[in-house]
Formats: structure tokens, C-alpha cells, sequence
């Protein structure tokens, strides 16, 4: 996967002083080459190339600064994406608020300043410069949601930078993280932030505060607020923002004389419309559930007695517009429940209305969207309202391994088929694979060879979660047509679980349109199979149109597994609809390996929530590196003894 080699790179160990965390001042000090000595991605000491390939053009050099009283600085001139520099910084005080600060002169182009989390996920802080001129002094606030950060300076495709005087230090507030007040069927969000002077810090302080948009640093979310802090204790400012918004933000404090950055909040998600609803799988009614669907209706964060308030109604429209049948809500629990029965219907194509009132008052929601009734399948795979799969009507939980060989050879009929060592991952609980051999753009990814891997499965009692070649989906264009043949291809085939779209798409969100393009020929193709990217610890709500199921990934490390509940939470929190899939750590990071126990605790945190899939990276393709299972006999002892106890705590 796109980021798991960072972690086994160099870690910067931070202090816990009150001072200066960071301070590379004028970069000086030794150089590093990071492109065997070619002299093309050359950065200063601590900090490490974000694109390593020097074939694809980036380059990297410490030169000497034309900042007065300066010695050398970066100079990042790039004509890929994401090239620059990253250094990790472990540990980090969580919720203590920081302040990363550089000098930068731009040329052109874009650059980032952009922090994530120790465990990785989506950015908690992110300060764009698409317009400075000479040499700027930029500064954020960083709050951290867990014991570190990885701090990147990243710059745009065609983008050429000088960065200077780089430094993180604790800041004079500590800004909390943006807290949703709950919704009141009103016409703006409402979010509660602390902010808490820092020990020492002079007071009286007199701040402006401010929602900012991801990506902008001018483009404020609401109205800024004016606050005075004039004792050492915690002050709760409550801000307003669009309702039907789905932005990203971050509280900004400033001070209200000088403008100087004071603080900042870790990244929030602005949720768009409250109402949570749990349409039929794939907007479709399927044989294997009867045709039946349970649509639910909840509120984010609503009190616990405004659905209460509610009633709602929900009709199966004809193409002609007439009904075919109705609904009437029900309450159950803290949601509204129509029980559609679509089993009287025809198969085809539908249209589905949904209408939410106040009891005896005004329409507070309505929406209206495609229906299928579909035909019956030998080769259904459908998620059930409870969200656990169903292939073919019967319960399955897919235990997955990704990377399962890379050579044909392995898996075609013939003396070099791995049968044996396939084998010994079905007793182990394994049910699942994956390969990356159908994603990757070589010989061996071919239409042929794809259906010769099913077959493999079929015969050893694994389904297969199927790729598709990445320069077909994320190529200078979408080339369609192999997409839907590849499709169209295997689509009936009994081992075929579901389609891979797209590694970490939350990576970048200029990737939504692309995604969304490949979802919509894999799923028009295939309406049986679920189809899905795989998601970057919770980074999935711009994508959710594009995902059947919320699969994401985290590699919390040794000893890190209290990481993941958090994580889970917030995954959820980002696509609440849909049914929560994990690929979990096997593999080495950095010179460590997770042992049984983390591995066990990965997994026992999934199911507490109420994860639906465990998938495990990796088996390593046909090498044994540090991204492979079976890269010491004793770790992949120990991966089969807590994927063995999985299965049996499931049931497969």
C-alpha cells in the first residue's frame, strides 16, 4: 500500500520541553542523497523524500539561501504529485496544541504544510500556499489526536519552492478539538471549541477565532468570533456553520491586534445534512434478502427524543410515476423504520421517495433516488441490513490476505501451482485473497490469468476481493472499456467476492470524480458484487457514493493496538451507512513485527466494531521481504495462530 513504507523509515525523536520541538533553523548540516548518489533528491539531515523514484522527474537540493542572515535552505522543484519532504515527530503531547512555522518562497505551484497522525488516517492540520511572493513567513497550529505526527511540506505537480527556518514549539493556546452540538432542525451546524491559555502564556489574551477550509487559507466557515482570555482556565467558543457543507476545517486563533497565529484544532469533518439514511444495498432489492429492506432513518448527533418528533413515509414508484408500494415509518429504538417489500414486484428499474414531517407539521427532509429489482443470481454477493455478507443467502465472513502471489505459475494448473501452501492458509482461516498481480500494468495481469486465479480459488475454497489495473483507472485517462470487460468477464464467476476500485483515494481528494467514474462502470456492469477503494484509517466520506462497503486500513504498530478504537470511530463516523471492513497489520514495520497479541487485540478491536471483513497485509506476492507474513518461520507461526483464533471466533 501507498504509505506503508514510511514507517520503516528514520523517526525524529521529539522533546518534552517547553521549547523549540523542531528547529532545523537554515537547514544546515550535513546533506543527505536519497538517489544513490546521483545528486537528484538531496535534502538536509532528518528529513526524508515523500517520492523516492528520481525517474519521475522530482528533484530535491539544499542550496544557499538568498534570505538575509540565512545559510542553506530546500529548494523542492517538482513535476509530479505529492513531492517533498516528511520527518516524523514521536512523541507528541495528544491534545496539547502546537505551533509549525517555516519561511517559504514560492516560485510557483502549490506547497503543503501538513501534518497526520502517529497511526496515520486522514490530516489533522493543513496549511496551503498557492500565492505568496519572496520569501514568507507561514504559520499553523497542530493539535495532535495521538502520541506524534508525521509533518510533511509537499508540493503540487509543476511546483518549485525554497523552505527555510522549519519549527514546531508548543503554542500559547491549546485549542481542543471542534465538538458537534447536537442538531436541533435548525439551519446551521454548531460546534463547541475549548480553548486553554498554555502554562505561562501572558494574559489577558484578545483572539480571533475562525473555522478555515481545508485547502484555504483565506475561506472561512462562518462568522469569526473576538475573545478574550483573561484567566488560566479552559473557554468554550461556540461557532456556526453551512448546514448542507462537507468540508473539511480546522479552527484557526489569531490575535486580534497582530494577527499572530496563536493556535489551531485538529482537522473536523463538516458532516453535511444530519439525516442518516440506510437505503437497500446498492439501491437495489435482491433475492437473497427476499426483497425485503428495513430503510432506517437516524439524525448525527441529534438529542435522544428528537426522532421522536418524527414520521415518515417512503414510496416504491413505477416508471411511469405511479406507486407501486408504500411504507409508513415505525419507531425502533433511536431510528425511524419503513419496512419496504419490493417481493410482489417485477424485476427492473424503480424509483424510491422518501418524505420525513415533524408529527402533525412541516417537511423536514425529502429525497428521491433509483430502485432496481433485481433477478435472482447463482452468484449473489449482497450485505444484509445488519450489514454481514451474504453469498448466495448464507452468512460469510471473509477472513482476507492481500498480495497472494504474483507469478501465474503459482496459481495456474501445472507442478508450480503453490497448492500446498495455499492449503496451509485455508487451515489456518483464511477464506480470502487478493493479489495485487491484477492491479499492478505487466504481462501477468490479463484477462486470462484473472478468471485462472478464480478458478484456483474455487478449487481450494477461497473467494477472491479482484483489482483492477491501476493505469486503467488512474491513467492520463479512464480507459473504460477494459474496465467494464474485465468485468463483464469474470463477473459470474462463484469465487468472485468483490472489486478492489482504488489504494487510498482519500490520499487526495481530487480523487472523488475518478473513483466515482470506476464505481459506476463496476457496479453497472456487476450489480451482484460489492465494489469499494480501500480507505486510509477513516478518510472515506468524500468517496462514500463510490464505496458499497467502508473497507479502510490501519497499521497502528507494535504495541499500539489502543489506537484502534478510535480510529473505528471515527471511520464510522465518515460513512455511517455502510458495513465496516479492516485490513489489519501482519507485516514488519520499521525492525519490528507485531506479535500474536497485537495481533489478536487488532482483531478483537475490529469486532467490538462491529467490523464486518478482516482482511491482513501481507503475504508479500512470491517474496518473503518486510512486507510478508512468512518473512521469519516464527512470525508467520504466530500470524496463523491469531487468524486461526479469528475464524473460530466467527464462526469459519
Amino acid at each position: 500500500m501507498s504509505r506503508l513504507a514510511l514507517f520503516a523509515l528514520t523517526m525524529f525523536a521529539a522533546t518534552t520541553r517547553a521549547d523549540t520541538i523542531v528547529s532545523n533553523g537554515t537547514m544546515d548540516g550535513r546533506a543527505v542523497d536519497h538517489s544513490g548518489e546521483k545528486g537528484l533528491l538531496i535534502t538536509p539531515p532528518n528529513w526524508t523524500p515523500v517520492n523516492t523514484n528520481a525517474d519521475r522527474g522530482d528533484r530535491l537540493s539544499v542550496e544557499e539561501s538568498d534570505r538575509p542572515g540565512s545559510g542553506q535552505c530546500l529548494h523542492v522543484h517538482t513535476f509530479g504529485s505529492d513531492a517533498g519532504v516528511y520527518q516524523s515527530l514521536v512523541p507528541l503531547q495528544e491534545d496539547r496544541t502546537y505551533l509549525v512555522s517555516a519561511w517559504v518562497k514560492r516560485l510557483s505551484g502549490r506547497l503543503a504544510i501538513e501534518a497526520y497522525p502517529a497511526a496515520w488516517g486522514p490530516a489533522v492540520m493543513r496549511l496551503v500556499d498557492d500565492r505568496s511572493s519572496g520569501w514568507t513567513f507561514l504559520t499553523v497550529g497542530l493539535t495532535p489526536i495521538d502520541g506524534g505526527a508525521h509533518l510533511y511540506l509537499v508540493a503540487s505537480p509543476e511546483a518549485d519552492f525554497f523552505i527555510d527556518d522549519v519549527q514546531v514549539r508548543p503554542a500559547p493556546l491549546e485549542v481542543g478539538q471542534p465538538k458537534l452540538v447536537p442538531f436541533d432542525f435548525g439551519s446551521r451546524w454548531q460546534y463547541r471549541v475549548s480553548l486553554t491559555p498554555a502554562p505561562g502564556a501572558a494574559l489577558p489574551i484578545t483572539a480571533r477565532v475562525r473555522a478555515v477550509e481545508d485547502g484555504s487559507a483565506t475561506r472561512s466557515l462562518g462568522v469569526a468570533q473576538k475573545v478574550t482570555l483573561a484567566a488560566a482556565k479552559p473557554m468554550t467558543v461556540l461557532l456556526s456553520m453551512p448546514l448542507r457543507a462537507e468540508k473539511s476545517f480546522s479552527v484557526e486563533v489569531t490575535h486580534a491586534t497582530s494577527g499572530e497565529v496563536l493556535g489551531g484544532s485538529p482537522m473536523a469533518q463538516l458532516p453535511g445534512l444530519p439525516w442518516v439514511i440506510r437505503y437497500p444495498y446498492r439501491d437495489a432489492l435482491y433475492a437473497s434478502t427476499g426483497y425485503r429492506w428495513p430503510l432506517r432513518i437516524t439524525l448525527l448527533n441529534a438529542t435522544t427524543d428528537a426522532i421522536e418528533t418524527l414520521e415518515a413515509t417512503c414510496l416504491i414508484m413505477r416508471p411511469d410515476g405511479t406507486p407501486a408500494c408504500e411504507a409508513r415509518s415505525v419507531l425502533n429504538a433511536d431510528a425511524l423504520e419503513l419496512p419496504l417489500d419490493g417481493s410482489g414486484l417485477a424485476p427492473g428499474e424503480y424509483r424510491l421517495r422518501v418524505t420525513v414531517r415533524i408529527k402533525g407539521g412541516r417537511r423536514v427532509f425529502d429525497a428521491e433516488r433509483p430502485l432496481r429489482v433485481l433477478a435472482p443470481s447463482e452468484t449473489e454477493v449482497v450485505c444484509a441490513p445488519n450489514g454481514d455478507t451474504l453469498v448466495n443467502g448464507k452468512r460469510f465472513f471473509p477472513i482476507g490476505l492481500y498480495w497472494v502471489l504474483a507469478d501465474p505459475a503459482g496459481w495456474k494448473p501445472g507442478p508450480g501451482r503453490k497448492t500446498e501452501d495455499l492449503r496451509d492458509l485455508r487451515r489456518a482461516g483464511f477464506n480470502t485473497l487478493h493479489t495485487y498481480a491484477f492491479e499492478h500494468n505487466d504481462a501477468n495481469d490479463t484477462d486470462d490469468n484473472a478468471e485462472a486465479y478464480l478458478d484456483m480459488a474455487r478449487d481450494l475454497g477461497f473467494m477472491v476481493m479482484m483489482g483492477l489495473r491501476r493505469d486503467w483507472c488512474r491513467g492520463p485517462e479512464l480507459n473504460a472499456a477494459a474496465v467494464e470487460r474485465r468485468v463483464a468477464r469474470l463477473r459470474d464467476h462463484p469465487a468472485l467476492l468483490c472489486w478492489t476500485l482504488w489504494d487510498e483515494p482519500d490520499s487526495n481528494a481530487r480523487n472523488v470524480p475518478r473513483v466515482q467514474a470506476v464505481y459506476d462502470i463496476v457496479s453497472r456492469t456487476d450489480p451482484y458484487h460489492p465494489a469499494m477503494p480501500v480507505f486510509m484509517s477513516g478518510g472515506g466520506r468524500p468517496f462514500r457514493d463510490a464505496a458499497d462497503i467502508n473497507l479502510l486500513d490501519c497499521y497502528p504498530g507494535a504495541g499500539n493496538a489502543g489506537v484502534l478504537p478510535s480510529v473505528f470511530q471515527r471511520s464510522r463516523a465518515a460513512i455511517p451507512d455502510k458495513p465496516l471492513w479492516y485490513v489489519a497489520q501482519a507485516y514488519q514495520q520499521g525492525d519490528k513485527l507485531p506479535s500474536e497479541q497485537d495481533m489478536r487485540l487488532y482483531w478483537q478491536h475490529a469486532l467490538k466494531a462491529h467490523a464486518k471483513a478482516i482482511f491482513w497485509y501481507s503475504y508479500g506476492g512470491d517474496a518473503r521481504g518486510w512486507d510478508s507474513i512468512r518473512i521469519t518461520p516464527e512470525h508467520f507461526a504466530n500470524v496463523k495462530r491469531a487468524v486461526r483464533a479469528l475464524a473460530d471466533a466467527v464462526g469459519q
